[in-house]
């Protein structure tokens, strides 16, 4: 398979920006994606408005390096958006900048008069990683050689051997249940082929099915992907409380997962946590942008939306 783009969306409203001191630094949550933390970091600066991508890892955490290209935007109440794209935004070790953007994003009484929405503004980032090194995906649970002996098949994926129970494996998913136990041949096999996997999305989805503390952010998807697959209701379940009570991922971000994946509590956890209009701007983006989101999600936007009195 080919190796999916490592990117990522930060999306954020920042509030009361009228009272922002010249050179006050105002930064989102930090959040993980990519087994690193991230947030967005705003100021004013001398009559402009200043937006950067931060990299909050310490830089005395052993040599690690992150190329990226980051694009920066503003987006109005009426969906228009403002955007600067920066290239080669060094982080890491030998890095003197911990924040790649722009000093002078725009004039401060532009993004007053245009994009602030009731005293808040949406800033978003949007962060392809060209090169990370130095920063690497510990596995919490190891399903290799050192496991066959309480292993009864060896699953194959992207040349990578799992060794794993048959019985265990089919009471986690109808999937695994047919193919073990029903009528097909791979059931007489030692040694079965998964096509169409991500060996990676894999090891994390064997991972939660045994009760690790494996989900992410950025690896989240692809478990929900594997778990729609091979319909492992329990697994589903787990990536809908982690969505819901863990993590910390814009509600964008998480409305979109609930989109794709059906998953109803996600839903009404995102839009019962909209508080104001600039909030359900930023669920919704730029006018044209991604995610499209469906007729159900769209009215209840909307639904919450004329219920919010400002």
């Amino acid at each position: 398979m080919a190796t999916a783009v490592k990117e990522f969306v930060l999306t954020h409203v920042m509030e009361n920006i009228s009272t922002w001191k010249e050179n006050e630094r105002v930064s989102s949550p930090i959040v993980d994606h990519f087994n690193v933390p991230w947030s967005i970091l705003c100021s004013k600066v001398g009559g402009s408005f200043s937006l950067h991508v931060c990299c909050e890892r310490p830089k005395d955490s052993g040599e690690w390096a992150i190329t990226t290209e980051n694009t920066y935007e503003l987006i109005s109440a009426t969906g228009k958006s403002f955007k600067k794209t920066g290239k080669d935004c060094n982080y890491g070790t030998s890095s003197q900048f911990s924040g790649w953007g722009f000093h002078q994003f725009v004039q401060w009484e532009t993004m007053e008069k245009e994009y602030a929405i009731n005293d808040r503004l949406v800033v978003q980032a949007h962060v392809v990683i060209g090169k990370i090194t130095g920063i690497e995906t510990t596995k919490i649970r190891h399903f290799d050689e050192t496991t066959k002996v309480i292993s009864d098949v060896i699953l194959i994926v992207e040349d990578v051997k799992f060794y794993v129970s048959k019985t265990f494996l089919a009471a986690q998913s109808s999937y695994f249940k047919s193919m073990f136990f029903g009528e097909f041949e791979e059931s007489k096999k030692s040694e079965i082929t998964l096509d169409d996997v991500n060996a990676e999305d894999f090891q994390y989805f064997l991972e939660l099915l045994y009760l690790e503390p494996t989900l992410t952010n950025s690896n989240i998807k692809g478990v929900l992907v594997l778990a729609d697959m091979y319909d492992a209701k329990n697994a589903t379940r787990l990536c809908d409380e982690f969505l819901i009570g863990k993590s910390k991922d814009s509600l964008r971000n998480k409305l979109a997962i609930s989109m794709k994946f059906q998953l109803e509590d996600l839903k009404k956890h995102c839009i019962e946590s909209l508080k104001s209009r600039a909030d359900i701007r930023a669920v919704l983006g730029a006018s044209g942008g991604e995610p499209k989101f469906d007729s159900s999600i769209t009215n209840s936007l909307l639904e919450k939306m004329f219920s919010l009195a400002e």
